[in-house]
């Protein structure tokens, strides 16, 4: 019985990595390396970064939202998508203002556009 359940977790072993190498040859190289550098550009938006600095990599998207709480998109493909927290430059403003604050990013998502 033991050699059995080895032979089949052998196989199922094999199934995926044969599995996995076969998806591996589908990968769009090109696709793959656009993904990665807008990861790192994510990446470099960071509690502390003002709103002009987030603006260089994301822009605004449609939708509600506050002076304290908004959902960016990707300069380059407005299905990805984060949602930004603020620590605004006067506690007292209702207008978004350059010198605001990034106080939380959301990990990157995709989603489609929204439309006001």
């Amino acid at each position: 019985m033991k050699n059995l359940t080895r032979v089949l977790l052998a196989v199922v072993a094999f199934g995926f990595l044969v599995g996995s190498s076969r998806a591996g040859d589908e990968v769009d190289k090109n696709l793959t390396k656009q993904m990665l550098n807008i990861l790192k550009e994510w990446k470099t938006i960071t509690p502390g970064t003002t709103r002009t600095e987030l603006l260089k990599v994301f822009t605004t998207e449609g939708g509600l939202s506050t002076a304290a709480r908004r959902t960016f998109v990707h300069r380059r493909c407005p299905y990805i998508k984060v949602d930004v927290d603020f620590t605004l430059s006067d506690p007292k403003q209702r207008d978004e203002r350059p010198t605001d604050t990034v106080s939380k990013i959301s990990r990157p998502y995709l989603e489609l556009p929204i439309g006001d």
